[in-house]
């Protein structure tokens, strides 16, 4: 027998399986059951985990729903299933309410299955029931996360109100739900002067708030800015130098600085990019804009900023607020501008409230349901 030819390597062939181990496709997205409180983006979504969940009044309840109209144990919802993908039911029981559990407009007696996009009225709270993708609600919560740090660092720079003295101060915040980039703030500049600022940074989220935070750190600190902090054309001046818009993210700061001097009751101001502060001197039934031509901090190189002067009478109050504290949707549909918030403002003081909780409070009665558009800044500075 002949021996056996050397095999030719150059012309096996080969044979490769695939890999059993590797899924040939991406799996599905995991989806969760969630209550998405109504309107959109007033809290975050409610993950529903196997098991019931009783909704009520009280602290007892797992789902704690403000309002006279929800009782105490209201309703339950209740997980029957897998919790993923697609398996899993929803089962909505109302537990004898006074005033009735709703689902799509219709009262529910005993228990229904609800189905993805069902709207549950429990009293004046709307929830919506739908099946996410886990991914989806896991970067919703990141972020919420991120801007509730973010709005932390904003309240621990706020000043606290000032309630004696030459000039005295109260004012009111509330961040909307992806978070603006107001700051504010005051100080006593020794020597019976004072000093203080409103700043709206343009845009969102806690990009724009960590700007407006280090932009306040460095008003609130002595020399840290290299200007006179009772010269408001120099602060804005070295703050426009400091702060390019090129130079952190293409942001603009609409700011509001103002100095005062109680010996001689000057008040100087210098307005960048931001509507008119107001003085109102009710005495005589006066409100005047306090405005300027300024353009926006770190728009663009600035050769000069102006400032204006003005002698305060007593009893003033000066007014300085953001663009959230007049530019949002009424609940009638209609837009409510700054020409509602000065009727607003030439209001009667309230007794029990200062003066911007009670302008807060006229703002949000006017709004539709839900956070307002932008953050609500309002600062009220008295000189008796």
């Amino acid at each position: 027998m002949p021996p056996l030819a050397e095999e030719d390597e150059s012309e096996r062939t080969m044979i490769r399986r695939p890999n059993t181990l590797k899924p040939l496709i991406d799996p599905p997205d995991e989806l969760v059951h969630v209550l998405i409180p109504q309107p959109a983006g007033s809290a975050l979504p409610i993950r529903l985990k196997p098991g019931p969940m009783i909704i009520g009044r009280t602290d007892g309840a797992d789902l704690v729903l403000p309002g006279s109209d929800v009782s105490r144990r209201h309703c339950q919802v209740a997980l029957v299933g897998v919790e993923v993908i697609v398996g899993g039911e929803v089962l909505l029981t109302d537990l004898g309410s006074t005033n009735g559990t709703f689902v799509d407009g219709s009262r529910v007696s005993g228990t229904v299955a609800l189905s993805p996009g069902a709207r549950i009225a429990v009293g004046a709270n709307q929830l919506l029931y739908e099946r996410r993708p886990r991914r989806e609600l896991d970067e919703a919560e990141a972020l919420e996360r991120e801007l509730q740090r973010a709005n932390q660092y904003v309240l621990a720079i706020l000043p606290m109100p000032l309630r004696e003295g030459p000039v005295r101060a109260e004012w009111y915040y509330q961040p909307c739900a992806s978070l603006g980039g107001d700051a504010f703030g005051y100080r006593d500049l020794g020597n019976g002067a004072f000093a203080g600022y409103l700043l709206d940074v343009s845009g969102s989220g806690a990009g724009a708030a960590m700007h407006a935070v280090s932009i306040a750190n460095v008003l609130r600190q002595d020399g840290m800015l290299g200007a006179d902090l009772a010269d408001p054309a120099a602060v804005m001046s070295r703050l426009n130098d400091c702060f390019p818009a090129a130079a952190h993210g293409g942001l603009t700061v609409a700011a509001f600085y103002w100095a005062y001097d109680s010996a001689t009751r000057l008040l100087t101001w210098c307005a960048a990019g931001t509507h008119p502060a107001w003085l109102a001197d009710r005495g005589q039934d006066r409100f005047s804009p306090l405005d300027g031509a300024n353009p926006a901090i770190g728009r663009a190189p600035v050769d000069r900023f102006v400032a204006r002067r003005m002698r305060v009478p007593p009893g003033a109050t000066l007014y300085l607020f953001s663009d959230g504290a007049y530019g949002f949707d009424r609940c009638d549909g209609d837009r409510w501008t700054m020409d509602d918030f000065l009727a607003a403002l030439r209001g009667p003081p309230e007794q029990g409230l200062t003066e911007p909780q009670r302008l807060y409070d006229v703002a949000r009665a006017a709004a539709r349901p839900g956070p307002l558009d932008d953050d609500f800044s309002l600062v009220a500075v008295s000189f008796p």
